[in-house]
């Protein structure tokens, strides 16, 4: 029996969309535990290079690349460039998204093909390049990040379109799955509300509301706060260890709670 201790030394990570927020505190984690991580962003280069170098400082080796996965030929690109300095890629967090402001009848058709070419075909490009590496080797994790919208809807006045996006997102990690067996895993987490402000940044401790009951839409939240970039960084960490090698194809709600499938 392996250890099940996680240890990603000796792993090369591509983190979409991984320069801030819960994409930074990604990034961060993944270092901590040992792999090198190249950081893919498209506007936040300076938020991009502060994770570079604080990974850096960790004792690992970092690269932070400008790329709009939206367009597959950047997406191509975004690997090469990986491959170049790391010379393979172990771990892909498909975690770089992008919303919707308006409603179905008011959306133009750039509007829902922007979204979905960053929120799922990028997943689907990325995997077009990486699995035959990851097949030969005997060894992958992708890992995307959903949302609990794409299962239970979405409230309010837009985000349709985000949310069939994050549904189009969980289908694709089942095919990878399938087609990356037995040696490559996929599995996707669908995160709750989550304060996306990194840890540095944050003011107040955070702590569950004993007294103030915590709710989204309406909805309460049983592990009674909102959530923070550590709980979703933490499950990628275990996705891409090797105590997860015997899920695939799963979708994990990091939501306190707040949707019971």
């Amino acid at each position: 029996m392996q250890n099940s201790k996680i240890d990603l030394s000796g792993k090369v990570a591509l983190v979409t969309g991984g320069g801030r927020g819960i994409g930074a505190t990604i990034s961060l984690a993944l270092a901590q535990a040992g792999a090198d991580v190249a950081i893919n962003y498209n506007n936040s280069q300076l938020e991009a290079n502060k994770v570079r170098d604080k990974i850096e400082m960790l004792g690992q080796r970092s690269l932070a690349i400008k790329a709009n996965v939206g367009d597959t030929a950047q997406c191509k690109i975004l690997v090469q460039k990986t491959v170049e300095l790391f010379n393979r890629v172990d771990i892909l967090v498909g975690n770089a998204g992008i919303s919707q402001p308006h409603q179905i009848v008011d959306t133009p058709d750039e509007e829902w093909e922007r979204v979905m070419n960053v929120n799922a075909r990028a997943t689907f490009a990325l995997a077009r390049e990486l699995l035959p590496g990851m097949l030969q080797r005997k060894f992958g994790r992708f890992i995307t990040i959903s949302s609990g919208v794409a299962v239970y809807g979405i409230g309010g006045r837009s985000g349709v379109t985000y949310a069939a996006s994050k549904a189009a997102l969980i289908a694709l990690t089942k095919g990878i799955a399938h087609e990356g067996a037995p040696y490559v895993t996929a599995n996707v987490i669908l995160p709750g509300p989550t304060n996306r402000q990194l840890a540095e940044e944050r003011t107040k401790p955070i702590q569950i509301q004993e007294n103030e009951p915590v709710n989204w839409l309406g909805i309460p939240i049983p592990i009674s706060r909102k959530g923070i970039p550590e709980d979703i960084a933490h499950t990628v960490v275990f996705f891409s260890s090797d105590a997860s090698e015997y899920i695939t194809g799963q979708s994990l709600h990091v939501s306190g709670g707040l949707f019971m499938p």
